[in-house]
């Protein structure tokens, strides 16, 4: 009833399924969304509706056709039904249903794309060409962001001059530079984490130079909460890299993390970038941490007023009027701070649910860096770095409330919780092969071939033997 659509893709000699079409689409949100203002106007929330409905269409049309319609678990499953439960109690009671309702769709959106990618994204191919989007759009907002810093911005639509105030930092085509920030720091973690995994050496040099590159970028945008969120999320990458006997790759891990260090330095003897650094320190001096500060005592206030289900996604805006410290000059829209402000949005609730799905997500992410693929585990390993840094983050500014960067924090978590992606080739094993479960291990061999023994000491030797496979990417 569905046939495939006869698009020939002629680099690989085969038509383009629709199933294909949904994993496009969903690679081109992911384009969509950091060149429009990083998607924080209405508009641009409409398209990203839109063009969900037309993946979930695509998907949906591809089970009808094949019949298949097996539905790929994971650790965040119960978490995730529990907090879509609280954020529909929360829709139906809220102060201000029109706003919570559309904040809901919103959260149901992201959802549909969290699965969405789980369910198309099944061999290393497509798990490549995802990648690819996203280093992709990181490369060139970095570029874009060099010649708009330095006044050299050969489009007009991305020169806001309401946002003048910016103009000594790194925006590309965010409005925020904290934004920027937010969404480079989980693209460098991502790409990290792939070049220490045994690139040949043309990719590895090329990687290391856009790691480079990115790295002097997020310091031009002199965003203090990203710098921490960034440094938590190496910090746990070395961490891995340094304990676990699946990376082989030591030296180039400490080369790469010499040269961060050296560029690090280089950066930071330029003058802007020190005196943020210093303002840090006096905290006393800064409006901005101060104000924020008093902003989330107001919050707390808040919380404690509705504390079982909140005062309704999205209203926070509305409804924190109320509480809004006197003094404070601006009108405060976002708590900056992603956990005290959804809390007050949706109920107290939401904090055993929040640890749930980070206990959930890190432990399955440790396991699949068991994985002997490289690819699986460089995307895992990046994966979770750049899901703690955005996690870091969160705690002094409102990066997952931006669409752009909560649709990449959602794709990205969506890789990382995903089962063994396939090698993409169709034939099937012979009754001498192993078989492989959704982890990478074997699941059974064949009695007649191979004895017990055998299949114990072939897990057991997995580690030391994954050199002589050909690298992945």
């Amino acid at each position: 009833m569905f046939p495939k659509l006869h698009q020939r893709n002629r680099g690989a000699g085969r038509s383009v399924s629709l199933s294909d079409l949904t994993r496009y689409t969903l690679c081109a949100l992911l384009i969509f969304t950091p060149l429009a203002r990083a998607s924080v106007q209405d508009w641009a929330v409409a398209v990203i509706h839109m063009t969900t409905l037309f993946a979930l269409a695509t998907f949906l049309m591809n089970n009808i056709r094949t019949g298949e319609w097996r539905w790929i678990r994971t650790p965040l499953d119960q978490p995730i039904l529990a907090l879509l439960i609280l954020a529909i109690v929360s829709t139906i009671f809220s102060s201000h249903r029109p706003t919570s309702f559309q904040a809901m769709m919103l959260l149901v959106n992201y959802l549909v794309i969290f699965y969405l990618t789980i369910h198309t994204v099944q061999t290393r191919s497509h798990l490549r060409q995802v990648i690819y989007v996203m280093m992709g759009m990181a490369a060139f907002l970095s570029l874009f962001g060099w010649f708009k810093l330095f006044g050299a911005n050969p489009f007009p639509w991305w020169d806001y001059a309401d946002l003048s105030q910016n103009a000594d930092r790194m925006t590309a085509t965010f409005g925020n530079p904290d934004h920027l920030a937010g969404y480079m720091e989980m693209a460098l973690l991502l790409i990290s984490g792939l070049t220490f995994t045994g690139f040949r050496y043309l990719k590895s040099s090329v990687m290391i130079c856009l790691i480079f590159f990115m790295i002097v970028s997020l310091l031009l945008s002199l965003s203090r909460g990203a710098w921490i969120g960034a440094f938590a999320g190496f910090s746990l990458m070395l961490t891995i890299l340094t304990t676990n006997h699946y990376f082989k790759k030591r030296r180039r891990i400490a080369a790469v993390c010499g040269g961060v260090l050296i560029v690090m330095l280089i950066i930071l003897s330029n003058t802007p970038v020190v005196e943020r650094l210093l303002t840090f320190k006096q905290k006393a001096d800064m409006p901005s941490f101060s104000g924020r500060v008093l902003v989330w005592g107001g919050i707390v206030d808040m919380i404690q007023d509705y504390p079982l289900i909140g005062a309704g996604p999205g209203t926070f805006a509305t409804i924190f009027t109320q509480y809004q410290p006197p003094g404070q000059k601006a009108h405060y829209s976002m708590g900056h701070n992603d956990y005290l402000h959804s809390t007050a949005e949706v109920g107290i609730p939401l904090i055993p649910i929040m640890v749930w799905m980070m206990i959930g997500f890190y432990k399955r992410g440790l396991h699949k860096l068991k994985n002997r693929s490289r690819l699986v585990r460089g995307a895992t390993l990046g994966g979770m770095a750049g899901v703690t840094a955005i996690l870091v983050h969160g705690i002094g500014d409102f990066n997952l409330h931006i669409p752009a960067n909560a649709l990449l924090f959602t794709v990205i978590a969506a890789l990382t919780m995903a089962p063994q992606p396939r090698s993409g080739r169709t034939r099937q094993p012979s009754h001498h092969e192993p078989r492989m479960n959704a982890d990478g291990l074997c699941a059974e061999v064949h009695p007649r071939f191979v004895s017990r023994q055998a299949v114990h000491h072939r897990i057991q030797m997995q580690p030391e033997c994954e050199d002589r496979h050909p690298a992945d990417p």
